[in-house]
């Protein structure tokens, strides 16, 4: 997967009815197999999506790629992965375990 497809599949999840009255920058600084920033705004139950950084993010997720790829298919557990330091979050954190909502996907057990 690359940083588009990533980006294409936020919008082809994007739920605005679970988003509804929601305004919120998700900004992503991936490293490894995929470097680059991109980033997700959503406001009005719109999104747009764009890579490059946002002048203002309401949260930045700072990552590898590949683990990202993995907490995003329920394949590693983003809590723990959190705890243990393998990714950063800077800006509103409890708005980024929210927005988990806005782009609901199978869970894969």
């Amino acid at each position: 997967m690359t940083i588009a497809e990533y980006l294409r599949g936020l919008e082809e999840t994007f739920s605005p009815q679970r988003a509804a009255g929601r305004r919120a920058v998700l900004q992503y600084v991936f490293s490894g197999s995929q470097a680059g920033v991109c980033h997700a705004a959503v406001e009005g139950g719109t999104i747009r999506v764009a890579c490059g950084p946002h002048p203002a993010p309401t949260v930045t997720v700072e990552t590898d790629f590949d683990l990202w790829m993995r907490v995003m298919a329920y394949q590693e557990d983003a809590l723990l992965a959190y705890q243990a330091g393998k990714f950063r979050v800077t800006g509103d954190g409890e708005l980024l375990m929210e927005a988990d909502s806005w782009f609901p996907r199978p869970i894969r057990e």
